[in-house]
């Protein structure tokens, strides 16, 4: 910078020092011509190079005819201009324009004197510009052919265009400029657009446009500015400053001055628009004060808005003619910037000012210009815009008012993707003694949201009691936000009773909101549904639950992705329990993998897709993705507790622990599962069937028979629990009293009892001596489980099950399916085909191996003994002896020799 800013203020000697041919200008033409007005501006010590900016114009310049520098007051136009002319090997002519310049006369005088200053030639007969009309005697056709043959060519500045609004000027330009050709490039600074036809410039593409974004610092622009002003900033603090003023030039030059002065500059950037600071001075005297009252009043009503267009600075005002105020302003580039569809933003720096002197000016105004906004934005659907005023006039009332009147507590309750209005209740005091419903409501919601119950049941019977002096024509929306609240605070503390009828509530007072206005909130509609379809899931009442939830999915396309995933979970779940696993496995896929950024941020993972997919998984003997899934679940559960679902996963651990051989752990989880909570009655029968199951693999048949007994005793699935407890016993005449009557209306039984039922009866079939209808019932079993690649009835009977199989190859062959590890298990190899040797029976696997119980095969194919291979493996005899009864168990053998041989036949050594 150093080399430049010397060669500036060499050109500025120069110029001092030719008075005499500025003196003969003059005189010849009449007219008295100021130096510093065709002079380039110096560049100060304080000034750094900004090689983007001084790129931008260096392109524009030699690219096309007219370049077109435009920002708002302090915006650094002319430094940006003056740095690149610094740089500019070319020949520059300089004019800075004021408003005396507003008439032909003088504004050619004015050019002629800076091109020749630039020592561009000029003819003698240009020495004087003519009286009147400058082209009476061809004096702009002769100007223009002269700048038509400069080769190279030469750039006229003009600093400050915005001044002039002459037409007969600017139409003198406009010719000059289309007809110098290659010889002229005209650089133009203003704060607005000019008035010549950029639109044909534009079109043609010989226009560059160098906007206020363009000019704005970024934060490694800045770090010189302020070293060249003494002051150093952290990276966070010039990020900060740099940020607030939006890059603006003035405001960081005047930040950096006084920075130098201030002891903390933390707390100076943090308080960066005081009202005696020098950066509110320079808006309020370059800015606020030029302008006429009627513009300084919309400025300062306005002020309070973050976004407005025309419509809303006629509210705020009271004056139609705020709406052509706003768009001149505009156009005038005086801090309102466009962002689209008709809305605008003051520069932030600029609002901060303008809310300090509305403050300082109208302090009384300040409240009533936030209610008439918040009345605006309502008006116009905008309501988190409409409470945001309510409440910075401390008129929570209204606030809350406009949430129950738009039906909008559930975005308080449960906030989805992009609703931020609970935010704006944060400062609301808790305690405060509200007398009408609308707070006391806000109030509940804001703690169920926090998970503060008993902060919300207090504000909900004081929201009921303020409920009691309200009109009954006006008391709808409180009652059916109140019924909504309920039904949420009770689904999630597990009081289904409550539940219910807030459920039903809700249903009435929804039933009475006018079909327009219930049309413009659908998810209000939704919530209310997906109440009741939780009420019917709690009530067992799965056929039904899984119905809402289709309905509820189908609508949910509008509610965004988030919404949609929360759908498909809860139908996940419920088609789960339904056995629909295929099904479940399908939406819990796209509810638990949905990725986290279609979540609202803040908002916890939804628990029942994953209890789903854990279902699912263990129900078809995939136990490492069921562990997986349930692991996930407890965490998302512990994020957002669920009663009714923590439940669920309690009853999948428990088969996940009953399949992996603990029948001990199965029970424990089983009782944890009961315990905190009423367990809907429907829930707790099958916990009761999944502890009679375990109790039953423990071989505790007394446990297991009563604990069927208490799932319900005559409901099918109990009396098939009971008729599989009683076989394990070996009490066959018991266990066909009560299986036979329940195989008699097995049609009307779900696909996965009937599963059961059949199993059991085969059993008793092959056990009996009635191989026939064991083998009948153990084929319809399999073709019922084979659609849904139900495994896990078959893992719990595999100690009789696998015999049986390896003796009749053809229907293991024809449902291998079911006993084959899914894709990518370890250690498993899939059931061959049998063929027709009989030395290659067809073997079942309903487990992996472990890599040690491999090991001690590869040991045992080698004729080692047990004690070798003790020795060999570093282990105790009794642990080979365990590891031999689990691989006789899983490989289906009775003696090594059997088990080596089946082991190859599998490739598993």
């Amino acid at each position: 910078m150093t080399k430049r800013a010397g060669e500036v203020s060499m050109a500025a000697q120069v110029a001092n020092q030719a008075p005499a041919r500025g003196r003969r200008a003059a005189a010849s033409g009449s007219e008295p011509i100021l130096a510093a007005k065709i002079t380039t501006p110096d560049v100060p010590p304080w000034a750094v190079q900004r090689p983007r900016v001084t790129k931008l114009i260096a392109e524009g310049a030699s690219r096309c005819p007219l370049t077109v520098v435009t920002g708002p007051p302090g915006a650094g136009k002319t430094m940006a201009l003056a740095l690149w002319a610094a740089a500019e090997p070319g020949t520059v002519a300089w004019v800075g324009l004021d408003h005396f310049d507003n008439q032909p006369r003088v504004f050619w005088s004015y050019v002629v004197a800076a091109l020749r200053r630039a020592d561009v030639a000029i003819p003698k007969a240009l020495h004087a510009v003519p009286h009147g009309r400058p082209d009476d005697n061809g004096f702009l056709l002769h100007l223009t052919a002269a700048l038509a043959d400069q080769d190279p060519p030469v750039t006229l500045v003009l600093d400050d265009l915005h001044v002039l609004t002459e037409p007969s000027v600017l139409k003198g330009l406009e010719f000059v400029l289309r007809n110098a050709g290659s010889g002229l490039r005209l650089v133009v600074a203003s704060r607005m657009d000019p008035l010549l036809p950029l639109h044909r410039y534009r079109v043609a593409g010989q226009l560059t446009e160098i906007r206020a974004s363009d000019l704005a610092f970024s934060v490694a622009e800045a770090d010189p500015l302020l070293a060249q002003h003494g002051s150093t900033l952290t990276a966070d603090l010039a990020r900060s400053l740099t940020q607030r003023t939006e890059g603006w030039a003035a405001g960081l030059r005047l930040a950096a001055i006084s920075l130098g002065s201030h002891p903390d500059p933390g707390q100076f950037v943090k308080e960066l628009i005081a009202e005696d600071s020098a950066l509110i001075g320079y808006l309020v005297e370059e800015v606020l004060n030029v302008q006429p009252p009627e513009v300084r009043e919309v400025l300062l009503s306005t002020s309070i808005l973050e976004h407005l267009n025309a419509d809303a600075a006629v509210e705020l005002t009271g004056d139609d003619q705020a709406a052509g105020i706003l768009t001149a302003l505009v156009h005038t580039n005086a801090f309102v910037q466009p962002i689209g569809s008709g809305w605008y933003r003051y520069h932030g720096m600029f609002a901060e000012m303008l809310r300090l002197k509305l403050r300082h000016e109208h302090p009384g105004r300040v409240a009533t210009l936030h209610r008439r906004a918040a009345r605006w934005y309502e008006r116009n659907g905008m309501l988190t815009d409409a409470v945001r005023h309510a409440t910075q006039a401390g008129d929570w009332q209204l606030a809350a008012g406009m949430v129950i009147d738009e039906l909008a507590i559930g975005q308080l309750v449960d906030p989805r993707d992009g609703q931020c209005l609970a935010e704006e209740f944060m400062s609301m005091l808790p305690g405060e003694a509200w007398t009408m419903p609308a707070p006391l409501l806000v109030a509940a919601a804001l703690a169920l949201a926090a998970g503060q119950h008993e902060s919300c049941a207090t504000a909900l019977d004081a929201a009921d009691a303020a409920l009691k002096h309200v009109p009954a024509d006006e008391e709808g929306p409180c009652r059916l936000a109140a019924a909504i609240i309920r039904l949420t605070a009770s689904l999630g503390t597990g009081d289904l009773t409550a539940a219910a009828s807030a459920a039903s509530r809700a249903e009435l007072m929804l039933g009475k909101v006018p079909g327009g206005k219930l049309a413009r909130h659908p998810d209000l509609r939704r919530r209310v549904l997906y109440g009741r379809g939780a009420v019917e899931l709690w009530s067992g009442h799965l056929d039904e639950a899984a119905r809402i939830f289709e309905a509820g999915l189908a609508e949910a396309g509008s509610g965004g992705e988030g919404e949609h995933a929360d759908w498909a979970g809860y139908l996940a779940l419920t088609e789960a329990m339904r056995g629909r696993l295929g099904r479940a496995a399908e939406l819990a896929s796209q509810a638990a993998l949905a990725p986290a950024h279609q979540r609202p941020p803040g908002r916890n993972p939804n628990p029942a897709p994953m209890v789903a997919l854990a279902r699912v998984h263990v129900q078809r003997n995939e136990l490492r993705e069921t562990r997986n899934w349930i692991k996930q679940a407890d965490a998302a559960l512990g994020a957002s507790p669920d009663k009714l679902i923590g439940t669920m996963a309690y009853l999948v651990a428990a088969d996940g622990a009953l399949a992996e051989g603990r029948a001990p752990v199965a029970v424990q989880i089983i009782t944890r599962a009961r315990s905190g909570w009423p367990v809907p009655a429907w829930l707790d029968r099958q916990l009761s069937l999944a502890e009679s199951r375990a109790c039953t693999a423990a071989g505790d048949i007394q446990a297991a028979v009563k604990a069927a007994e208490r799932a319900g005793g005559t409901s099918p699935e109990a009396v098939i629990t009971l008729a599989h407890a009683w076989t394990a016993a070996g009490d066959a005449e018991r266990a066909r009293r009560v299986l036979d009557p329940a195989l008699e209306a097995a049609d009307q039984m779900p696909d996965r009892v009937r599963v059961q039922a059949l199993l059991v009866d085969a059993r008793l079939g092959y056990s009996g001596d009635d191989g026939t209808r064991g083998r009948r019932s153990l084929a319809a079993a399999l073709q019922l489980a084979e659609q849904e690649r139900l495994k896990l009835p078959f893992l719990a009977e595999q100690s009789w099950l696998g015999p049986v199989l390896n003796r009749d190859p053809e229907l293991a062959g024809s449902y291998r399916r079911l006993f084959m590890p899914a894709p990518g298990r370890e250690h498993r190899a899939p059931v061959k085909t049998p063929d027709k040797d009989p030395d290659k029976d067809p073997v079942l696997v309903v487990e992996p191996l472990t890599d040690r119980e491999r090991e001690v095969l590869v040991h045992l194919s080698g004729l080692l003994s047990t004690a070798e291979v003790a020795s060999e493996m570093y282990i105790s005899v009794n642990t080979v002896k365990t590891h031999l009864r689990s691989i006789y168990r899983k490989l289906a053998a009775t003696h090594r020799n059997e088990a080596v041989r089946r082991a190859r036949q599998l490739r598993l050594i």
